[in-house]
């Protein structure tokens, strides 16, 4: 039998693979956990040492298994999704200029305001009598 933290660590190695929207990530990872299951209740006898390891030989390498599920799925919605992706991380980049742009003025104003400071002294005795 699978242990189910095994099984957990193994799906979320594919995930990491899964280069698609997080609804195909489910959706396909739901399919093939499907058919393990089955083929669980298909063959009770099934002999296989389902750790980790035993899954890996079970169902293939993580990254093997990906690559096999995104095959599955429609390039426009791989097209799709690297077209937001591109655009988050454009984003992203911008907001972290704008930041740096924000500082970079504040600093140079704060500099430019003190060195226009202006500091006197003046010698100033006052002779009083008592």
């Amino acid at each position: 039998m699978m242990l189910a933290n095994d099984l957990k660590t193994y799906y979320d190695e594919v995930r990491r693979y899964l280069d698609c929207p997080k609804d195909e990530q489910d959706r396909l990872l739901l399919s093939v956990n499907k058919q393990v299951i089955e083929l669980q209740v298909d063959n009770p006898n099934l002999d296989y040492d389902l750790d980790y390891d035993g899954i890996v030989e079970f169902l293939g390498e993580p990254e093997s298994l990906a690559a096999s599920l995104i095959e599955c799925l429609s390039p426009d919605v791989i097209q799709v999704y690297h077209k937001k992706k591109k655009r988050k991380h454009a984003r992203l980049v911008a907001c972290i200029v704008v930041v740096i742009v924000a500082l970079s003025l504040s600093s140079v104003c704060a500099i430019l305001a003190k060195s226009q400071a202006e500091f006197t002294q003046s010698d100033i005795v006052i002779i009083t009598n008592h």
